[in-house]
Formats: C-alpha cells, structure tokens, sequence
C-alpha cells in the first residue's frame, strides 16, 4: 500500500505523542495501543470521538476494508480527529466489548462519544469517497445514534442532519430485536418524504432500509421503482444488496410481469456495478454473483442463462488472473468463490480455494469452505476431514470456538449415528470457553445456534446420554465464570 509520504510523518508524530501506533494490517493509522477502556478515557481528556474498528485476521471483507478505506489518504487524515481503536475479535475482553456495543459482525465500524454512546456505524460495502465525510458527519453532530433513532420512531425527523445520519447508517451493522424491526421499517418510511423522497439518494436508502426491516406492500412499491430508475439504483446498489429473502418472497408473489420487469432492472444495475471501473474488483465480482444468484432465482427453470454463465466464468478467471496485495487478494477470491458457487461450478470452486492454502495467512479460513464444497459433492468423509482441519489449525478464542462450532454442525448433519465423535467435539469446543468474557456478542450467538442443533438432533432422546455429559462440561465451564460476567445466563441456558 501506497501513502503520502508527508500524512504518514504526521501520524507516526501523533503516534508517539499519544501513546499510539500503527497495526501491521492498516499501518497508516495511529491505533490506541491498551485497553479500550484506556482509549476512552483518552477520547475524554483530547475531547474526541472514538473510532472503533472491529474484525478479525481471517476475514476477506475486513482485509478490503484496510486495504481499500484504511489505506485512503482522505481516510488516514481524518482518522487524527479520532481516538482510533483496533479491536480484534480474537483479543481478551473484545467480545464482552461487541456485546456492548451490539456488534457482531466482522467487519463493523463504530463512531462513539467518550462517554460510550454511539454516533454512528458505517457499513464496509459503500462508495468508497463516502467514508471521509462521514467521519466529518460524526465529527459535527456528536448526537447519540439512539436519540437519532428515538425521533424516528416518534416521527419528528425533518433536519437534513438526521436525514444523512440515518440513510447512512450501517442498519445491517447492529442487532436489532426481532420486536424492532416494524417500528424502525415505520420510521424509515415516514422520514423518506422529509429526506427528498424516494427519487433522492437518502430517501432511496431510507426506502431500502425499509423494506430490509419490514417489506410491507407500500415498502416493496417504493424499493422496485427505485430499482427501476437508473439515475438512483446504481448510486443506492450497496443499500440494495442488503435486502433478503422476506423482500424478494413479496416481489416475486407479485407476478411474472412485475418480477421480471423488476429482475431486468436490477440485473443490468448489477452489471453496471460490475462493469464501474471505481468499483473494487473484490466489489465487482461481488456483484457479479449477486446477478447470478438474482437471474437463477427469477428464471423458470432457476438456472443462469448459459451466454450469462460462461462470460462470468471468463470475467473471473480474468480477474483471478492479476496480480494483488495479500489483503486485496482475500476479498477478491471470496468474492470469485461465490461467482463459483451461483454458477454450480464446483471443481472450479474448490480449484481456486484449496490454491490458497498454502499462501494465506489464516488457511483455516479456507478449510470450512473446503468442508461446504466437499459436502455439496456429497464427498462426506473429506467434508468432515476439512471441517475438523479447520478447527484444529484455528487460533484465537473466539475463532476458535467458532470453527469448532462448524465442526460440531457438520458432524450433525453428515454423521448424526457417529454420537461418540459429537460428543467429545462438543467436549472440546465447549472448553474453548473456559475463561471470563468469552461467552458474549459472536460466541453467545454462536453458542445458541448450537444449542439448538443439538437439542433437534436429540429430539428423540436417543442420545440423552450424550447431551447430558456434554451439559455436565458446560457447567464446569459456567462455574469459572465471575459473578458479573455478562455470559452467564446464555451459559446456564445450554442444553437446559
């Protein structure tokens, strides 16, 4: 990566005098080096906001977020208003740290006020000569994000202010409870005709975040004419990727008329992201795949069209072919393995992952997709080899209770007779909790999810035997855990 000679004697002067210093992964940047606490009490006594970046080494859209953002010039200079924190999700206490902050995700970027409350959360897959003015947005309106919100809710947004401050919010970003998502989509929707109206760029966001939250027919309405208007979809295209299956359900139960109009209109603003030379190549491909995957879920006969198909197998193996920064590389090849995986193209898939094995920094990464690709070929016994690999060769705490709990998954779904194996997997992935603050934000979520698969794989009681030894450890681990940790309920809740 390339910088301004100039920006980076400034930062490293600001680095020393603030008892900071650049990360190995984003070296332009004047990280805070110690406890987050410590950084807000720095954030405090410089009267700055924070800027707090959450991720993981393993990755890919992290690795393009310091590759692509971190690395900016604009982004670098803005950074010095900040108290800038690097917490990885692998480092002691970062987990009981997502969980106050109700993150989750890799990666998520938070701007926070000294005393911890939230200004804004910006999502990674955006524009990216937003950033900057965003850190300038959060810099001039210090408002916590839930005062923000709280009008929303009692529809008293009107100011331009808010209108930006909500349509670029990383709504995908923060865990929302099921019970707030229609209120929240109520909001949006009232504040569009204050932000400019769907036909402008913030109240099309507004729109799409809407109908993210809650496609109700009006909210459907004014997603697809924004989607058919191309002087607004390719400038929304971010937003619009984030909407799911409840959306696309309504649409398609529309009728063949209104999905295929609305299918035409998005593949060709998809194609023109792909095609948008501004656009990062991991990003290109990205929404290269999310045609594909849009085209086979609208075609009759839920296949991508064979013209479609071969051009994007020859547009990605023209990318693959380029040379790239490591971290550029990692958002590229994800995005090429999902280009793979609409396509059916298993061989090719598996071809590109298990290639970087041997020059990625964290190869475990790859394994759990190695596991998925053998699975689909219904190859169970090297699904389970590689899901297993994974977890033994993962590092950091929370990654790997992680890809132990893939492991553990995969074993249900592909060997549910092989109990003895479940078990002592179960054992030791349950043991990667042992220790205060583990069982939190990812892990906690993590930890229900198996719960649950657990708990259906002995409907039967066949094997109580099993899931009563598998409690018997987690109450060992429960019994570890200090009197205040916040992991202590979902901890007592396993397999009760």
């Amino acid at each position: 990566m390339r910088f301004v000679t100039r920006t980076l004697m400034m930062l490293c002067v600001a680095a020393l005098a603030r008892g900071q210093a650049p990360h190995a992964d984003a070296p332009g940047i004047a990280w805070f080096q110690g406890d987050v606490a410590d950084a807000f009490k720095l954030a405090q006594a410089e009267k700055k906001p924070v800027f707090l970046y959450w991720g993981a080494k393993w990755c890919p859209p992290c690795q393009q977020l310091k590759a692509t953002v971190f690395s900016r010039t604009d982004f670098i200079a803005k950074s010095t208003q900040f108290v800038d924190v690097y917490l990885d999700g692998d480092a002691p206490g970062s987990q009981k740290w997502g969980e106050k902050f109700g993150t989750s995700g890799y990666p998520t970027v938070v701007i926070l006020r000294p005393d911890q409350k939230e200004i804004t959360r910006i999502s990674g897959g955006m524009d990216l000569s937003l950033y900057a003015g965003l850190l300038d947005a959060a810099l001039n309106d210090l408002r916590p994000m839930d005062d923000v919100v709280a009008a929303l809710r009692s529809g008293a947004v009107k100011s331009a202010a808010d209108c930006r401050r909500l349509a670029y919010y990383g709504w995908d970003l923060r865990d929302f409870s099921d019970a707030e998502h229609k209120s929240l989509a109520r909001g949006l929707a009232r504040a569009v005709p204050h932000c400019g109206g769907a036909a402008s760029l913030e109240g099309a966001r507004l729109s799409i975040a809407a109908a993210a939250f809650d496609p109700t027919p009006p909210n459907v309405t004014r997603v697809i004419a924004i989607v058919e208007d191309p002087a607004i979809a390719p400038r929304a295209a971010d937003s619009l990727e984030s909407l799911g299956a409840p959306f696309y359900k309504a649409v398609y139960a529309r009728g063949l008329p209104v999905r295929e109009q609305f299918a035409a209109a998005w593949s060709a603003t998809l194609q023109g992201v792909a095609d948008d030379p501004a656009v990062t190549e991991a990003d290109q491909l990205a929404a290269l795949a999310t045609r594909l995957a849009l085209l086979k879920e609208f075609a009759a006969d839920k296949k991508v069209p064979a013209d479609i198909a071969a051009a994007a197998r020859t547009r990605t193996r023209a990318t693959l072919a380029k040379k790239f920064d490591p971290y550029v590389r990692a958002g590229v090849v994800n995005a090429a393995s999902a280009v793979y995986d609409e396509l059916g193209d298993l061989d090719a898939q598996y071809a590109l992952v298990s290639g970087e094995l041997s020059t990625s920094h964290t190869p475990y990464y790859y394994m759990a997709d190695l596991g998925e690709i053998e699975e689909s070929r219904h190859h169970t016994t090297q699904a389970l080899a590689w899901f297993e690999r994974g977890y033994r060769e993962s590092e950091g705490v929370a990654t790997r209770f992680q890809w132990g709990a893939q492991y553990v998954s995969a074993l249900l779904r592909l060997a549910p007779q092989d109990h003895v194996r479940i078990r002592d997997a179960g054992m030791a992935v349950i043991a990667e909790l042992d220790g205060p603050d583990r069982i939190q934000a990812r892990t906690r979520y993590g930890l229900g999810k198996l719960d649950g698969r657990l708990k259906k794989w002995n409907s039967t009681h066949q094997y109580d035997a099993d899931i009563h030894a598998l409690r018997a450890r987690m109450d060992a681990t429960c019994a570890k855990l200090p009197a205040l940790d916040g992991g202590r309920e979902s901890c007592r809740k396993f397999l009760s």
